[in-house]
């Protein structure tokens, strides 16, 4: 596993800390404008290898909670609205475990209806990281616009964003970095051909002369994993294939990275 914490923990682990201290965990929101980019992917993978709990914020089907192989119309209890509802002095959510698969926190269709906003989330997502005993939070989202999405973004010490080769897809990277100007963003190259386009290099070269904007290893174009039906994250996938091993190397990779600027928010 991958460790990611903060600078500030790192300097106070330096001396011996009461028994009543608390330590805020890094908060990794993986965020994109359009869907199909890998995100959902992404953050499941982040979360496996960095050993963090992963909150899915996205309430359509089809993303971190499906990918985890849970329904949450199959119970009768909403973990993720139940917390959000008890505020950010309330006991957090209990994450699901399962072999081979990050801890999760599910979403729920209802959230889209829930009465919250952006600074509500942004608070809970705050408190969750401080009640987990300092474990890393990684915030999967609804693509797009959404009060969810801003909450998530707000209280993020990194925002990791997907961007594969296209028009539409530089376009949509363009907007949310300009929407949210100065806030610390990886920028993950996904779904890499062998021949990548020059002008989408050229775009990704021109987003990283922005002081907060980084840039991560890429993520070649694995077409299988659309494919794929287990739901063990590629990172802890046993005996695996040799594509399966140039996959997890290359999301442990951006995992690396990730956690290095949570160390050195300055890292170039």
């Amino acid at each position: 596993m991958i460790a990611c914490m903060q600078a500030s923990q790192v300097a106070d682990m330096s001396v011996a800390a009461p028994d009543t201290a608390r330590v805020r965990g890094a908060i990794l929101t993986v965020a994109a404008q359009k869907g199909g980019v890998g995100k959902t992917t992404l953050a499941y993978e982040l979360a496996a290898a960095l050993d963090a709990v992963l909150i899915d914020l996205d309430f359509h089907g089809g993303g971190a909670t499906n990918l985890w192989g849970f329904d949450p119309l199959a119970v009768t209890r909403a973990p993720l609205l139940d917390a959000l509802e008890r505020g950010p002095d309330g006991r957090p959510p209990r994450p699901k475990r399962g072999p081979g698969r990050p801890d999760l926190v599910p979403s729920h269709p209802d959230l889209s209806a829930a009465r919250l906003d952006a600074a509500a989330v942004a608070e809970m997502l705050e408190a969750w990281a401080v009640a987990w005993g300092g474990r890393t939070l990684i915030v999967d989202t609804h693509p797009g616009a959404h009060w969810t999405t801003d909450g998530a973004v707000q209280v993020a010490d990194l925002v990791v964003s997907p961007i594969p080769p296209g028009r539409r897809e530089v376009a949509a990277t363009e907007a949310m970095l300009r929407e949210h100007e100065g806030y610390p963003f990886l920028l993950v190259p996904s779904m890499v051909p062998p021949s990548p386009p020059a002008r989408w290099i050229e775009s990704l070269q021109g987003f990283a002369q922005k002081e907060s904007v980084h840039l991560s290893p890429p993520i070649s174009e694995h077409r299988w994993i659309r494919r794929r039906i287990v739901t063990t994250a590629i990172t802890r996938q046993s005996r695996p294939g040799a594509r399966t091993l140039r996959a997890a190397a290359e999301y442990e990779a951006v995992a690396r990275r990730a956690a290095d600027l949570c160390l050195n928010p300055t890292t170039p």
